[in-house]
């Protein structure tokens, strides 16, 4: 959903849909476009990381353009 152009399918929305149901998933996509909307305005801001993330110890999923790049090299 915060992806540009949007990668949502609607085959991702109707197994969402089915597996939560209609209210959990306007919550949820509530939730990811507050999330979106306060990244976008952050960085529109200047403000960066605070590092939290260095000291998690749960690494950072890929993304799906990584992805491409790691299998084509």
């Amino acid at each position: 959903m915060t992806n540009t152009p949007p990668t949502v399918t609607d085959e991702l929305s109707a197994r969402l849909l089915e597996q939560l149901g209609p209210a959990a998933l306007v919550e949820l996509t509530a939730c990811i476009a507050f999330a979106n909307l306060s990244t976008r305005n952050n960085t529109a801001l200047g403000i960066t990381s605070q590092g939290f993330s260095d000291a998690c110890e749960i690494p950072l999923a890929a993304r799906p353009e990584d992805s491409v790049q790691m299998s084509a090299a």
